[in-house]
This record gives C-alpha cells, structure tokens and sequence, in this order.
C-alpha cells in the first residue's frame, strides 16, 4: 500500500509547475444522466504512478448529475495497486456527501508539469474511524503536459497607478503566472511604463492582498465613447516585474484554482 507522510501538492501549497492550454484537454468535463465524461480527450495516457499521489494531496471529484452537488475536494490517503483509490469523503458547507457504491465520479489533479483526470467509481463508503471512500482504481488516466504561460479568466477589482500618475478602478480580466490583462476607463500608462496593482486574491477561502508592480506591454480600445458620454474602456497587457516569492506562490495558486475548479476558464 503506497503511504507517504510527506503532504505536498502544486495546488494546495502553490508549487512552482508550469502550465499549458493542453491542460483544458485533460481537466474538461460534462456530467451526463449515468455519470460524468470527459467531453475533450487529453492528448496523453499515463499510467497512475506518473501522478506521484501523496498522502494529504488535495483531488477534485466531480459527482454524479443527480446529486446536484458539482465539483468537491477531497484528501488522498492512499491507495492499494490496481485495487482501490482511498480518498477522504467530500463535504460540503459542513455536510457529508453521500456517495453511495457505483456512484461514477471524474477526478482531476496535478502533479509536477502534468494534468490528470480519470473516470472511477464508488467501491464503498466507509465511516470509521473515520469518513472515507475507497474508489475503483483507474484503469486510463488521461494527462497533458502544462507550462507556466497559460492564462485563466478571472474578474477581480484592482487599483492600478503609474509611476507618480493617479491611481484607478480597474478589473483584472486574466491572470497567468507571468502577467495579467485589465480593462480600465483610460490607459493606465503607454506601452513600457511600469505601474502599481493592488488587488485581493482568495486561493482555499484565503483572502491575500497583493500589491504588484508590472510592465505595460499592450493596450487596445475596445469600446468607442458611447452617446451618452460614458467613457471609452481600454484593455492593457501586463508583464509582471520581479514578484516577491509570497505573491508568485500566491498567484500561481489562483492560477491552479481556476484551472482545476473552472477548466473552461483556461484562455
């Protein structure tokens, strides 16, 4: 049985992998009446033990349609080979979800530069000594590669300044480990000037203020001055500068939260 009491994974803890738009194929989903599918197939199979699952690595699991329950997490506790994935039961806003035998269930998770996902099913719900499932173990487990440069679509409310300029209301539109795009009421700065973000980020119902300096790389209008009078609205590509270590792992994990929790969200 494969234990390791070593608790470590890129998601929970904001390690440094990297990220790619292939990981759309491996973490996208659609639940149908019978269960849950894999509507776009990743572009790998890799065998289970390339995920290197640690005891206390945090899993997502898509539940059954007609639970009504969506997107879960849950712990790793172990596993037995080719016998059973044993993962903690899911809660939800404090309440155990009742998986019942032969529920099917998709599973994503993250490990190194990879993304997984892989179909399983209920082999019993367990209660002492304590809540857990034991899941059939997979026989495919579909993955892709990921690289650093891929970008997320979030909306977070942001104050952006230039250099000694006034600072403004601005909305954060994506995010990647390496820059972000804005749409502000005006520019910010012109191409190459560095400004200011202060923003808010929740990565595991954390709330973490962020103040980050970036590089203007782009800007692009995207709404002419409408008739009456509102004004135009201008978007703006950021390169981030050099980030202090605390606000890189925390925006990495925002990135990763996006990606397992809304793959649809990947740019």
């Amino acid at each position: 049985m494969a234990l390791n009491p070593t608790v470590q994974n890129p998601v929970a803890a904001g390690g440094d992998t990297g990220i790619d738009t292939d990981s759309a194929a491996a973490a996208q989903t659609a639940a149908t009446a019978s269960g849950p599918e894999i509507n776009s197939p990743p572009r790998k199979l890799f065998p289970f033990r390339d995920m290197h699952l640690l005891v206390g690595d945090r899993l997502q699991v898509e539940c059954p349609a007609h639970m009504g329950v969506g997107k879960v997490f849950v712990r790793t506790v172990g596993y037995v080979e080719a016998a059973s994935l044993i993962v903690t039961t899911p809660t939800r806003g404090g309440q155990r979800v009742n998986l019942v035998e032969n529920d099917l269930l998709i599973v994503r998770a993250f490990s190194r530069q990879s993304a997984f996902a892989f179909r399983c099913s209920v082999l019993r719900a367990c209660r002492l000594p304590f809540d857990y499932l034991h899941l059939s173990f997979p026989d495919v487990v579909h993955g892709s590669e990921i690289r650093k440069s891929t970008r997320v679509r979030v909306r977070l409310a942001a104050r952006c300044a230039a250099e000694g300029g006034e600072s403004q209301d601005v909305i954060l539109e994506n995010i990647s480990s390496t820059g972000m795009l804005l749409a502000a009421e005006r520019p910010p700065g012109a191409p190459g000037d560095s400004v200011r973000l202060d923003f808010a980020a929740r990565v595991h119902d954390v709330d973490t203020g962020l103040r980050i300096e970036a590089r203007i790389v782009s800007i692009a209008r995207i709404d002419d001055r409408e008739p009456s009078g509102a004004a135009a609205m201008y978007r703006c590509g950021l390169e981030f500068g050099h980030l202090q270590p605390g606000d890189h792992m925390v925006i990495k994990g925002l990135v990763y939260q996006q990606i397992i929790e809304n793959p649809a969200s990947i740019v």
